[in-house]
């Protein structure tokens, strides 16, 4: 278990819900990489990721970016951890998604399985788990009903600060 206070998670929503078009996807993925370097800058040196596809595997590979650039006066290491709430989590993604999924995880420092089967709840257990180890989230919240939405509501209740990157 990191340190808290060094520690950063993202939630957001899965792919149907992200921005349709190329230019806002990329003005997402921007906003993303400006606010890891911003948290890398203040310290930040760890990312946990729910490992969904979507949002998450958006942000884990901004993640995974990063952590190739070293800056030669303030070389920074940072991890990358995927949160994964159950073995076969991917099983029934498309096989894009389910291609991204391996290969970012295989590229991180750690992969922590909570479950090997899914039950009922396994997705709150992860958020929680994201949100109880960080002090910062990333979000991609549009206001509507779901897994987003608890992991916000459960990171305001624990004082986590929130910076949400959804414009209407």
């Amino acid at each position: 278990m990191q340190k808290k206070e060094i520690a950063l998670c993202f939630s957001g929503h899965r792919s149907e819900r992200l921005p349709k078009s190329k230019e806002n996807l990329e003005n997402l993925k921007l906003k993303i990489g400006e606010e890891v370097d911003r948290a890398i800058k203040n310290g930040t040196d760890t990312f946990y990721f729910g490992a969904c596809y979507g949002f998450d595997l958006l942000c884990a590979e901004i993640v995974l970016m990063r952590k190739r650039v070293v800056h030669i006066s303030e070389p920074k290491v940072i991890k990358l951890i995927a949160v994964v709430p159950y073995e076969e989590q991917a099983k029934n993604w498309n096989e894009v998604n389910r291609e991204l999924y391996f290969t970012t995880l295989a590229q991180c420092d750690e992969v922590i399985t909570l479950n090997a089967k899914y039950h009922q709840g396994s997705f709150h257990q992860r958020n929680r788990y994201m949100v109880d180890n960080s002090r910062k989230m990333i979000c991609y919240y549009d206001g509507s009903k779901g897994g987003t939405a608890y992991t916000v509501k459960y990171a305001e209740k624990n004082n986590v600060q929130i910076i949400n990157l959804y414009e209407s």
